[in-house]
């Protein structure tokens, strides 16, 4: 499965409506990533001082998680930008996507957040006292169960499609906020909501309810995302087309 990035420009209907991210600087904007790399320094380093092999296991691991998902941030909010569109090229219908190397980040800062536990547990099997095990034997535990509660959480998510799929009969997927199954016929709109982390896309349904997914989920403009998703909705003999990402994404440029 490969994920395909198009860019649909300025001109596609809908693009550049709601601003993308809430910062209008860099500093706003990679300040979450930055802090967390910043974090993940401060834990190697201290990792080298102490004589205590568990501590300074303890504390790498720890560093490397926070680097870890430093990365998962950043790498989430660059995935996505102003006019782009990202689709599997090998779904049966247009699906919006992202990178699947996206999906191994935090599998992998679980682990490394049960790396301290996985060490005071060898620890404690060599006969080492449990007050000479790094963070003591509580603390190391509670932090392992919450990276093992963590790494279940993220396999559950893959039981759910990534991205959002658009067939001719409904629109289904999403990983992150549970799996749907919307009929066409149950949907009113689709627009792109500007909230206080950015953009995300919204759809609001003939009962009233909305339902709101956020831009990473998508890994695509959510002001593009709306435009394509209202125009199927509003035509209904143009939908055989969404078995033709591609295609379907052109038409609708071109209905503009």
């Amino acid at each position: 499965m490969h994920v395909i990035r198009q860019h649909v420009g300025a001109q596609f209907p809908g693009v550049g409506e709601t601003p993308l991210r809430p910062g209008s600087s860099p500093a706003q904007r990679y300040l979450a990533p930055v802090m967390l790399f910043a974090a993940m320094a401060v834990g190697v380093l201290l990792s080298l001082q102490p004589n205590d092999l568990s501590y300074r296991l303890q504390i790498a691991g720890l560093g490397l998680a926070l680097g870890c998902l430093g990365a998962a941030v950043l790498l989430w909010e660059v995935s996505v930008s102003v006019g782009v569109i990202q689709f599997e090229n090998r779904s049966p219908s247009l699906r919006f996507s992202y990178a699947p190397i996206l999906d191994l980040f935090y599998p992998l800062a679980a682990v490394l957040v049960m790396l301290p536990a996985a060490v005071a547990l060898v620890a404690l099997l060599r006969g080492e006292a449990a007050s000479e095990i790094g963070f003591g034997r509580r603390t190391v535990y509670l932090i392992g169960a919450l990276g093992v509660v963590f790494f279940a959480q993220q396999l559950w998510a893959l039981r759910v499609p990534r991205g959002l799929e658009l067939t001719p009969t409904e629109l289904r997927g999403v990983r992150g906020v549970g799996r749907i199954a919307l009929k066409w016929d149950d949907l009113g709109e689709a627009f792109a909501m500007s909230t206080r982390t950015g953009a995300k896309l919204s759809l609001r349904l003939k009962r009233g309810e909305v339902l709101i997914f956020p831009r990473r989920l998508l890994g695509s403009d959510p002001d593009a995302v709306a435009a394509i998703i209202n125009h199927y909705l509003r035509h209904p003999s143009d939908r055989d087309s969404l078995a033709n990402p591609e295609a379907a994404i052109r038409i609708v440029a071109q209905g503009s």
